[in-house]
């Protein structure tokens, strides 16, 4: 053991070298430790690589992402401090969208820009989240899983029919959240078909001219709403997320732009939510009969809450990813302009001396106790962190008690597998459902 980590050590040195070079800087400064291991390759082949890493090196180390040397930093007080001093000079990495619409993604922006928008959707935002919707929510994934439960009587219980059944439901509540198209209008189906047109196999990184023509097409789509807002005429809720931005006479091309690659994006992540949600409740009777029946009343939080909590501990909270602008020093180390920086979620929210067992899915460790942000930070770290968290705990918490009214039976399952984007459950994932 003691020579290997002398070997590591000695591989760091000249990866340091190495990485200052690629990044055309010279090495006057002290890079992280690290070689320049492929990290995906890595974390593919085992969930905790970045972990282990983390305990060879050190919590700020240097490794392969995506064929770039990115620097890692593990631990969340860590993670938000490093935020905190570099404020002016990190960059968010996420989709280029300023070939669909002018100034891109809310979350890249920076400065006035950044907080305008983010002003005018979090406004937004409550409006449609006191807007009685959380039942509405619940009854849609009912409505779901009950056809669910009676087409598969005559196609079988396959993976893929229960993963398209999620993927309606997703879908469903986040046009109805973000546009206020209610189930069974022709508005809402429209759109449905418009997104499934948008991202047919999933969330496009490079949108071409296949999602532009879709894009377009979802942006007629809702402005012609809007218009019939003023006269009532149309069909658009008028306390949705854009219908609120809209009457305050601030939704422009950014801003309706934004809103639909919102749900773009968001149909990804929740999908993904709701299939660890049902893997896990349907693996647990205990956990679903709790939930059914309004159990744990005793405790700080119900059941379900618990769980959710529990999905974003253990699968969902992966990672922040930012690029510096210019040169960076933290902890002794320097991080040369143009380097990308992960803030490693996944490995903080399973740090052994905040989260006992923390490798074990365990909904009661939410139960009766709430963790500060230093320890637990399931919807990010900073100014730019996502602000549906509340939004997507009243859709998570409504689709669990909807699928716990259920009799539930896990007929296939596998180990996680690393998606395009995030880890996810098996494609092997199937569920039974019974009234």
């Amino acid at each position: 053991m003691t020579a290997q980590r002398g070997t590591t050590k000695s591989l760091g040195r000249h990866a340091s070298a190495l990485a200052a070079r690629l990044l055309g800087k010279r090495v006057s400064r002290r890079l992280p430790p690290g070689d320049l291991q492929s990290l995906d390759v890595a974390e593919k082949a085992d969930r905790r690589a970045l972990a282990r890493r983390a305990d060879d090196l050190g919590p700020v180390f240097m490794g392969s992402i995506r064929g770039e040397a990115t620097v890692c930093i593990v631990g969340l007080a860590r993670c938000r401090r490093f935020l905190q001093e570099n404020e002016d000079v990190l960059r968010v990495e996420t989709l280029d969208l300023t070939g669909l619409f002018p100034f891109g993604f809310i979350r890249a922006l920076t400065g006035d820009a950044h907080l305008d928008y983010r002003r005018r959707l979090t406004r937004a935002v409550r409006t449609a989240d006191s807007d009685g919707t959380a039942a509405e929510f619940e009854s849609l994934a009912e409505a779901e899983l009950q056809r669910h439960a009676a087409a598969v009587q005559h196609d079988g219980h396959r993976a893929e029919t229960w993963s398209a059944t999620l993927a309606t439901i997703t879908t469903s509540i986040l046009v109805r959240v973000f546009f206020g198209a209610k189930a069974g209008s022709s508005f809402h189906s429209s759109l449905v078909e418009g997104f499934r047109d948008l991202g047919p196999y999933g969330l496009v990184w490079h949108p071409e001219h296949r999602q532009r023509v879709a894009f377009e097409r979802l942006c007629r789509e809702v402005l012609a709403q809007v218009d019939g807002l003023a006269d009532g005429s149309g069909e658009m809720s008028p306390t949705c997320v854009t219908a609120t931005i809209a009457l305050q006479g601030e939704l422009d091309d950014t801003m309706l732009g934004n809103l639909v690659y919102m749900v773009e994006m968001g149909r990804s992540d929740l999908h993904n939510l709701l299939r660890w949600i049902s893997r896990y409740v349907a693996s647990d009777p205990a956990l679903c009969g709790a939930i059914a029946s309004g159990a744990g009343e005793t405790a700080v939080r119900p059941p379900e809450e618990s769980l959710l909590l529990e999905v974003l501990r253990a699968d969902q909270s992966e990672r922040l990813e930012r690029r510096v602008a210019a040169d960076v020093e933290f902890e002794g180390f320097h991080i040369p302009a143009g380097t990308p920086v992960r803030l490693c979620m996944w490995e903080s929210h399973h740090d052994p001396a905040v989260f006992t067992d923390p490798f074990t899915f365990r909904p009661e460790r939410f139960a009766h106790d709430s963790p500060t942000n230093e320890q637990f930070a399931p919807f990010g770290l900073d100014h730019h962190q996502c602000p549906f968290g509340t939004l997507t705990m009243r859709i998570g918490t409504g689709f669990a008690r909807a699928l716990c009214r259920h009799r539930l039976t896990l007929l296939a399952d596998g180990p996680p597998r690393r998606g395009a984007y995030h880890w996810e459950p098996s494609r092997r994932l199937s569920i039974e459902i019974r009234p």
